[in-house]
């Protein structure tokens, strides 16, 4: 089981049930498309520290359609060699920033919340954080906590020089030795984590594939992103203009190893904002919706068609 569908590119709480479900969806081939240019040189960023966004998560496999959840993604400040580990006060390895480097603080939140978890006895608080590289927002190094139902690990994935370095302990078998793996560092990689910030500093032309190097749990993936048409979304305050992305993380050799589909639509600005999601697989839909756009103006429920 991937950690939750891996946040928004993978819905936080429900894939906690996905593991339970048998695949039955055919993923279609990503088709040959021109590759876009990466952006790695930042002056400055298009969201602010201090930038909170709270999805809520639905789950529907008939006859059920329920909330499971709740996942937070944090753009918190600037950092540097000295204030870079208020994340990662129980680091369970060892890491010394040097005195030249400079950071970008991200942090996320994945919380189980509803009927169907009280059902089901499987609750999720897991915790993920990550210092980025100021310079081309590469992976420094990442934590995740993960608390899902009796399962309590702490992973730690440091991205130095050429290669990404592994450790996780299981907190319910204290001495067990951790398990530990070196993968080789593709150039300027990612994490789950700040992958989800960096689709969002790139320049989304529709017919364009987005491809940048992720490495998670132990393993290196290349992410693919095939930008979409523009399209307007309802919300509570009227529609709002979007872009439409397909992650395609479904797959052999993809970051999921079943087969489904998934979307996503983000703000048509500079701070191209994800606001909802959907993704499907084994006959089931997880759904995402930004709780907190524009503080009052809600993203309106998902069509049922698009569910299905």
């Amino acid at each position: 089981m991937k950690h939750w569908l891996v946040f928004l590119f993978g819905c936080g709480v429900a894939c906690g049930l996905w593991h339970k479900i048998p695949s039955c969806v055919t993923s279609a081939q990503t088709p040959s498309t021109p590759l876009a240019p990466i952006q790695r040189n930042f002056k400055t960023l298009p969201f602010k520290p201090g930038e909170k966004l709270t999805y809520e998560l639905k789950f529907v496999r008939f006859p059920l359609n329920a909330k499971v959840g709740e996942v937070t993604f944090e753009f918190v400040s600037e950092a540097n060699a000295e204030n870079w580990n208020e994340d990662f006060k129980d680091l369970n390895t060892t890491f010394v920033a040097q005195p030249a480097e400079q950071f970008y603080r991200l942090r996320a939140n994945a919380v189980s919340k509803g009927i169907i978890t009280a059902i089901i006895g499987y609750d999720v608080n897991n915790r993920y954080a990550t210092i980025v590289n100021r310079e081309d927002f590469s992976a420094r190094l990442h934590l995740r906590e993960i608390k899902e139902g009796k399962k309590r690990v702490k992973q730690s994935a440091l991205f130095d020089g050429e290669q990404v370095a592994y450790l996780s302990n299981n907190l319910n078998q204290p001495d067990v030795p951790a398990k530990t793996k070196a993968l080789r560092r593709q150039p300027a990689s990612l994490d789950l984590l700040s992958a989800f910030f960096f689709v969002r500093l790139q320049k989304l032309k529709e017919g364009e594939l987005i491809r940048y190097p992720v490495s998670d749990d132990f393993e290196n993936y290349s992410f693919e992103i095939l930008v979409g048409k523009k399209e307007q979304l309802k919300t509570e305050c009227g529609k709002i203009k979007t872009i439409r992305i397909e992650p395609k993380l479904f797959g052999k050799q993809q970051l999921f190893g079943r087969e489904g589909t998934m979307t996503m639509w983000l703000t048509d600005n500079k701070q191209h904002t994800p606001v909802k999601m959907i993704a499907k697989t084994g006959g089931s839909t997880i759904s995402a919706r930004l709780l907190n756009f524009k503080t009052n103006c809600q993203i309106a429920e998902p069509e049922q068609e698009e569910l299905r």
